[in-house]
Order: C-alpha cells, then sequence, then structure tokens
C-alpha cells in the first residue's frame, strides 16, 4: 500500500492547480486531506461557473453574428439589385441622352456609397465589439472638421446650416472612434431634422469631472416611447428616411462606454431632439 508521500505525485498529476504546493502535506492526516478535497471541489466549481459563462457568452455572440449577418446579407442585396437594374438599363437603351447617362451613373455612384457605409459600419462593428480603445486628449475640433470634410457632400445637398461653438473643451478619447460617433450624430442629424437642416453642435464642463457634448436639430423628434429603443442592436426608426444596419446608434452607446462616458438623447415632438456624450476630463484608471 502507498504511503501518503508516495500518493502526493499523483495527486499533484491529478489536480494541477497553478501555483499548487502540496510538499506542506507530509502527514496523512484528516484534516490535510480534508483541505485537499475541499479545495479542489471548490476550483472545480469555480471552472464550472466560468465555462457555462463562456458557452452563453458564445451562444450569444453565435445568435448576434447570426442576426447581423442576415441583416447585412439584407442590406446589401437591395442596394446590388438596384446597381444590376441601373446598369443594365445603360446597356439595353442605345440612344441615352447625356443627362439620362448622367442620372443613372448618379445612381450608380449613390448606391455604392450606400454600400461602402454599410460595409463599414459592419468593420467597425467588427472592431469596437473585440477592442480596447487607447484613450489621449483628443482635439474635438479637428475631429468635428474631419466629420464635416467626410460629410461635406451631404451637408451640400441638403443645404444645412450647421453652427458650432467657438472653442471645445479638452476630453480623453480615441480620436477615431470619436469621429464615428459625430459621423453618425451629423448624418442622422441632416437626415431626420428639418428642411433644411438646422444643426447645432456644442460642449459644456461639468462638475463631475466631465464634459458634455450635443448635437441638436429642429426635426419632427422621436416619440417618446421610442427613446429608449435608438441605442439597442438592430433598432430601426420607422420612416422612410430610415436606411442601413440599425447598428449605427448602437456602436455609438458600444464606443463611449467603452470610454468609461455616458450616451443619452432627448427629445420633444414638433421641436426636434438632441443627443449627448459625456466624456472624462482626464484618464480613468
Amino acid at each position: 500500500m502507498k504511503t501518503y508521500e508516495q500518493r502526493v505525485p499523483i495527486l499533484e498529476f491529478l489536480y494541477k492547480k497553478p501555483g499548487m504546493d502540496l510538499s506542506g502535506f507530509t502527514e496523512e492526516t484528516p484534516n490535510n486531506l480534508d483541505e485537499l478535497l475541499r479545495s479542489a471541489f471548490n476550483d472545480l466549481q469555480r471552472s464550472e461557473v466560468q465555462l457555462s459563462e463562456h458557452v452563453a457568452d458564445l451562444q450569444s455572440r453565435n445568435k448576434d453574428l447570426e442576426a447581423y449577418a442576415s441583416t447585412v446579407a439584407h442590406d446589401l442585396k437591395e442596394p446590388l439589385a438596384v446597381m444590376i437594374l441601373t446598369a443594365n438599363l445603360i446597356t439595353k437603351i442605345p440612344d441615352l441622352t447625356g443627362d439620362e447617362m448622367k442620372q443613372y451613373l448618379g445612381q450608380i455612384r449613390s448606391t455604392a456609397y450606400q454600400m461602402n457605409t454599410i460595409i463599414s459600419t459592419m468593420l467597425l462593428f467588427a472592431k469596437v465589439s473585440k477592442s480596447e480603445a487607447p484613450v489621449e486628449q483628443v482635439d474635438m475640433a479637428q475631429i468635428v472638421a474631419n466629420v464635416l470634410n467626410r460629410l461635406c457632400v451631404m451637408i451640400k445637398e441638403y443645404r444645412a446650416q450647421i453652427d458650432l461653438p467657438a472653442c471645445w473643451p479638452a476630453a480623453i478619447g480615441y480620436a477615431p472612434w470619436l469621429e464615428e460617433v459625430w459621423t453618425n450624430y451629423l448624418s442622422n442629424a441632416l437626415k431626420h431634422g428639418s428642411q433644411p437642416p438646422q444643426v447645432e453642435l456644442g460642449a459644456s464642463v461639468q462638475t463631475n469631472g466631465m464634459v458634455r457634448f450635443w448635437i441638436r436639430d429642429h426635426g419632427p423628434g422621436i416619440p417618446k416611447e421610442s427613446l429608449p429603443l435608438i441605442f439597442e442592436r438592430f433598432y430601426r426608426a420607422r420612416s422612410e428616411k430610415a436606411t442601413g444596419t440599425g447598428l449605427g446608434l448602437f456602436i455609438c452607446k458600444q464606443i463611449i462606454d467603452a470610454h468609461r462616458g455616458k450616451i443619452w438623447a432627448e427629445s420633444t415632438l414638433g421641436q426636434g431632439t438632441t443627443f449627448f456624450i459625456e466624456l472624462p476630463t482626464n484618464p480613468i484608471d
């Protein structure tokens, strides 16, 4: 019959807990055995809970991916069909005038931009879902200037008036992701605001160590019952102007959550909607 000292290597083989030292169990006493078994049992329980949580997380992610793949496939299929139809019209009508050709090519270009936006949203969603933002002090004036440049064609098309603050307070964030938030906010204000759009951007330093940024349109507003839903995954407004994957504001929320900030909206029917974000003024450990 093996002594306890002889059985220790077997226990070490069967129970390989990182950092576990069985050298102290040199005496075969009930207390030592009880402690070892209790420790092993507790570790097994914790491992089982962690495994269950991991499986549940993977199942949730798989459902999200399936839903997202279905949504993106649907959203890409429609503009692709438009492009194919337009291209067929160009090839099948031999006597198109110059104006007609411009119109059809403009349709193809506009549809291509729409598809590019959907694909860009998909790539951003993947990045935000698995990455941490390397935050630092950001130049919000430059970020907003980049957004205005990105949306210059849309701004001209809608004949929008955009009012900016004279200066922007300092905040902590990751500039590329914050640029996506402002791009989403401003494009929504252009599409869903007043006609022509009158959009106001602003910022103010709060007493809690945060900076509040906001963008206000003067459109029809959002119904009170819809406000809690607008930042949810795949939510789409019931509007003829609602396009895209339904992930824009959801990604904005993910980005601001990653900054340990706050995001919300306030709206009054007939008077417009204001979207807010709050960011820290100093790095948070």
